[in-house]
């Protein structure tokens, strides 16, 4: 009589134990999948963009650039939120941006909502947070636009120089006929 007795304790304290770790499962994966939900709203994917030098400070890490950046790439990969995952991502991003290199010229100039004069691509990158990260990699070439259009950087510094010396004329020739009348 006492083993079985024992045998129905066990038995129930088992069955006690598998219903209790049932319910608790149930309760810590409901848990689980809030804390997902919780993750993806401020858990960034990897996002590349091309910023121009004139919307950024080089010398303030912290400042956010300004403006639409003249390409934006939003990779659907979500990458560790350590240093290693932000090179993982910036190296993604390289890999993604380098494609559009032949044509940047046009692709910049007809993006970008202004002109711009001399001005360098920075790679930019998110990853986790949306907050913007230089990456410090830039093409090294210079872009002038007007009016969505790209131009030579000499024939644009030439025509930056004419209207210089027509403003300086005009203002000269203002100057004289104020002059005259007294």
């Amino acid at each position: 009589m006492d083993t079985r007795c024992c045998a129905l304790l066990l038995r129930s304290l088992l069955t006690v134990s598998i219903f209790l770790s049932a319910a608790t499962a149930g309760k810590y994966s409901r848990f689980r999948a809030a804390d997902v939900e919780r993750n993806a709203i401020t858990n960034a994917p990897c996002t590349c963009a091309i910023f121009l030098s004139g919307q950024f400070n080089r010398f303030n890490r912290t400042e956010q650039p300004k403006g639409n950046p003249g390409i934006q790439l939003e990779l659907m990969q979500h990458f560790a939120c350590t240093a290693t995952g932000n090179k993982q991502c910036s190296n993604r991003c390289l890999d993604a941006i380098v494609k559009h290199l032949p044509n940047s010229q046009n692709v910049i100039c007809a993006t970008i909502d202004r002109d711009c004069y001399r001005e360098r691509a920075y790679l930019f990158y998110q990853n986790c947070v949306p907050r913007w990260v230089n990456s410090n990699l830039s093409a090294g070439k210079e872009f002038c636009c007007q009016n969505d259009e790209p131009m030579r950087c000499n024939l644009m510094a030439e025509l930056i120089r004419q209207s210089i010396l027509e403003n300086g004329n005009a203002t000269s020739i203002a100057v004289t006929s104020s002059e005259e009348q007294r």
